[in-house]
């Protein structure tokens, strides 16, 4: 068999564990090698499988094999909801005789998550893409099981590690026997602790952020443990530059630090606008603060200053560098307006009517300036040489709240999101809308030396 019953022993060992009056079930598996691997990318920002706020007990005992975990909760675990660790995809949902009802998610980067003894058939199905925090199942006892508890594994590359949740390590690591499993972590048998959940959802829908390049298939690599409800990004000479709003704030990244999050200083904005430029070397930031629009400079020290830019939507927002002229966009009352630096930000109305606040993308296109918004499901896409007249694209049934586009080489190329994946369509092709097989609800777009690079959310 495949999936986790590749790793399970021809028969499993059963022992008691008592928490409270419930017996804990062994489930003892075989890792692939003898020492944990290096993973091939940032382990994710997992949370706790169960409720936000609900505190549960996390054990393990002598033979239990180090790094698994059995979760009990005290006002009985018996239906109990089984929550998605963090993202991903589900490779495996159904049933083992050991495992019994189970899940295995697949977070990418070589991570994967393992949910054991479900009380019945799991809620997912294998291939389906999970959020962070939505349910799998619920808590049962089924397969090798002695009494109705979770049954929890982290691994990297294949093989078992200590469960970090939170960012913070689950201190579950020894079962105090030399003799299970290949894996052996030296020390008594760790300590029964008590941890309180906060897969609560994502405030303010802050999310992990994915990259993905068209140059390996658009396969999505986490970011690091960067997170965020909405992404800008663009790039200087070869370097990758990565913003992100994270409950009101803005962060830098950058691909030539190893994508270390910093917060620029820049607070109290609003959590899905989000625009960037470089103009001659010099990184500008825009945000919405109350519904005015502000702008931050890397020389300046990423002070943020009011343009004068008023009553905007707080979801929407776009900016182009055009021979040094700063251009920003905006949508208030349902119409783009433009406002420029050398006009003193005057917010001028473009005439663009009946479009979404919370979806804009504009480019540059040799000295052209073109806006792009989903009116109706439907991207189209206006001019500033044909007096901002918007043209339906034929790019239909997008969401209303993403949008992205670039230039490259002299193609225009837009990205939208349809149920819940990025497609993408280019002007050399007729505007014909492609699944890039990315999943997310926010995009941002660049090019560097020919290939295309997304962030999503």
């Amino acid at each position: 068999m495949t999936g986790l019953f590749a790793r399970l022993r021809t028969s499993a060992r059963l022992a008691l564990a008592s928490v409270g009056a419930v017996l804990l079930a062994v489930l003892a598996t075989v890792a692939v090698v003898a020492a944990p691997a290096q993973a091939a990318g940032p382990r994710p920002h997992f949370q706790m499988p169960v409720p936000c706020g609900e505190t549960w007990r996390l054990a393990t005992y002598y033979g239990h094999e180090d790094y698994d975990i059995d979760m009990t909760y005290a006002g009985g675990s018996n239906g109990r909801a089984i929550l998605a660790s963090y993202g991903g995809t589900v490779t495996f949902a159904g049933w083992g005789n050991s495992g019994g009802w189970y899940v295995v998610i697949d977070h990418g980067g070589g991570w994967k998550t393992f949910y054991l003894h479900m009380i019945e058939s799991p809620a997912v199905r294998a291939g389906q893409w999970v959020s962070t925090g939505q349910q799998l199942g619920r808590v049962g006892s089924t397969g090798n099981s002695t009494g109705p508890h979770l049954h929890y594994e982290q691994t990297r590359d294949g093989v078992k590690t200590e469960s970090y949740f939170n960012g913070v390590p689950s201190g579950i690591t020894s079962d105090g026997s030399p003799n299970t499993g290949p894996l052996y972590v030296a020390g008594p048998t760790s300590s029964a602790r008590n941890l309180t959940s906060q897969n609560c959802g994502q405030v303010n829908n802050n999310r992990q952020v994915y990259e993905s390049g068209s140059h390996n298939g658009w396969q999505m690599l986490p970011v690091n443990s960067i997170t965020g409800s909405a992404t800008a990004s663009m790039v200087m000479g070869t370097n990758k530059l990565l913003y992100t709003v994270n409950d009101g704030r803005v962060y830098e990244a950058s691909s030539d630090t190893g994508w270390r999050n910093l917060w620029t200083g820049i607070s109290g904005v609003s959590n899905n606008a989000l625009a960037v430029i470089n103009v001659d070397g010099v990184k500008y930031v825009y945000t919405v603060v109350g519904g005015m629009v502000h702008e931050a400079a890397s020389n300046n020290g990423w002070r943020n200053l009011n343009t004068g830019i008023s009553g905007v939507s707080g979801n929407a927002l776009a900016a182009i560098n055009l021979d040094g002229v700063k251009h920003v966009y905006t949508v208030a009352g349902g119409m783009v307006h433009e406002a420029a630096s050398n006009n003193g930000w005057r917010n001028l109305n473009s005439g663009i009517s009946g479009v979404s606040a919370s979806a804009l993308a504009a480019i540059n296109l040799n000295g052209v300036k073109i806006v792009y918004t989903v009116v109706g499901g439907s991207v189209h896409e206006a001019a500033s040489n044909t007096g901002w007249r918007n043209l339906n694209t034929g790019i239909s049934g997008v969401s209303a709240s993403a949008l992205a586009a670039i230039n490259l080489n002299g193609v225009k190329i837009i990205y939208s999101v349809a149920g819940g994946m990025v497609h993408e369509a280019g002007s050399s092709t007729g505007w014909r809308n492609l699944n890039s097989g990315v999943r997310g609800t926010a995009v941002s777009a660049m090019s560097l030396s020919g290939v295309k690079i997304l962030y999503t959310v």
